[in-house]
């Protein structure tokens, strides 16, 4: 069983409280949710019964021409689906690689997809001497003398936050393209770091796909709405591996409304980028090891004599109602020595600072 962050459902089953009652650090989601102005959209749509009678628009065409806008690429090569995750094995079944070559620590869904479409998942360790960040270097040496059919890159890097530059990533595909290998990049997070994004070079350039979700940095994951870029051809290949109608539309026109607000992304960056900074500093006082990050969260190593990930979790979760992730089921990482936060509100991460502060005191 793969185990993800943000399951406060369980978890208030467990304590017997409503999920509203925690405080959730363990799933990745931008603190001020979804814009004001998409949020009165969504409960304006979802109360008309009109709207609730008609079938979501299967080409999602007034989602596609924003993101079109937005990034200057044409509406045919983007494809919606339900959540960035969702699109993973339509796009390797496309491809039809027999071995995908992946840098770990990663994401469980990306083995677990590769098992059901019967694909050789290969491992490229990452080291904790490097920061977890993938030396391009030996990555492209590997992609060479292993000729994968598929290259799975995360950037930013998670569980870690590690960014590559575009240049760096840019590498990485052409060495792939070079020996027949398609470029997967998962570009979940780079909404904090959008300066490293191909988003726009997918769209023209055979052998890179871009996979992006929407409602992290929008603060809605509910909703459950990501994208994918890549040439138009392999889109239209996708598509039909599709359901007809894969999104709802009011998360659709939600989500459209949300990309627009252009102050709203502004100040998420410069919120994000100064609570990121003061809580590493405040986990560093604490005696944590704080990986450089360029999302919005933080991987955490834990000192030898302090409590191990899961005791650690499960203490904040029973003791404070604050959820933090426990990184155990990452391949790659050390059990019982690393955790993963999110970075929340100021007023939020306070808390956070003063339980953990409050527990690592504990012998």
């Amino acid at each position: 069983m793969i185990v993800h962050g943000g399951d406060v459902w369980q978890v208030g089953e467990e304590l017997g409280i409503a999920p509203a009652e925690i405080l959730d650090f363990s799933a990745n989601i931008n603190p001020r949710g979804l814009p004001p102005r998409a949020r009165e959209r969504l409960a304006r749509d979802a109360s008309d019964a009109r709207l609730l009678s008609y079938y979501p628009d299967s080409s999602a065409r007034r989602l596609r021409e924003v993101l079109s806008e937005q990034f200057g690429v044409t509406p045919d090569a983007i494809v919606i689906g339900p959540g960035a995750e969702s699109l993973l094995a339509p796009i390797l079944r496309y491809l039809q690689p027999k071995r995908v070559l992946v840098p770990v620590p990663a994401f469980g869904e990306y083995r677990r997809v590769c098992e059901q479409e019967q694909i050789e998942f290969s491992s490229f360790p990452l080291q904790r001497s490097e920061l977890f960040r993938a030396p391009v270097d030996r990555l492209c040496q590997r992609i060479e003398s292993e000729s994968p059919g598929a290259v799975l890159l995360s950037n930013p890097h998670n569980p870690s936050g590690a960014v590559l530059d575009a240049h760096e990533v840019r590498r990485v595909g052409d060495i792939a393209i070079t020996f027949l290998a398609t470029l997967l990049l998962d570009e979940a997070f780079i909404d904090y770091a959008p300066d490293a994004s191909l988003v726009r070079e997918a769209a023209s350039h055979p052998g890179l796909v871009v996979i992006r979700s929407l409602t992290k940095f929008y603060g809605c994951p509910a909703l459950r709405v990501g994208y994918a870029v890549a040439h138009p051809d392999a889109i239209r290949a996708v598509r039909t591996l599709l359901p007809t109608w894969p999104v709802t539309q009011f998360a659709m026109d939600a989500l459209a409304d949300a990309i627009t607000d252009r102050e709203y992304a502004q100040s998420s960056l410069s919120e994000n980028a100064a609570e990121r900074q003061r809580l590493a500093d405040s986990l560093t006082r604490l005696g944590l090891f704080v990986f450089p990050s360029a999302a919005n969260f933080l991987l955490l190593e834990l000192g030898v004599e302090m409590p191990s990930a899961a005791d650690l979790r499960a203490r904040l979760v029973s003791k404070h109602r604050i959820l933090i992730r426990n990184c155990d089921s990452y391949e790659g990482l050390a059990a019982g020595r690393y955790v993963r936060v999110a970075v929340r509100s100021g007023v939020d991460n306070c808390r956070l600072i003063q339980s953990l502060a409050e527990e690592l005191r504990l012998p």
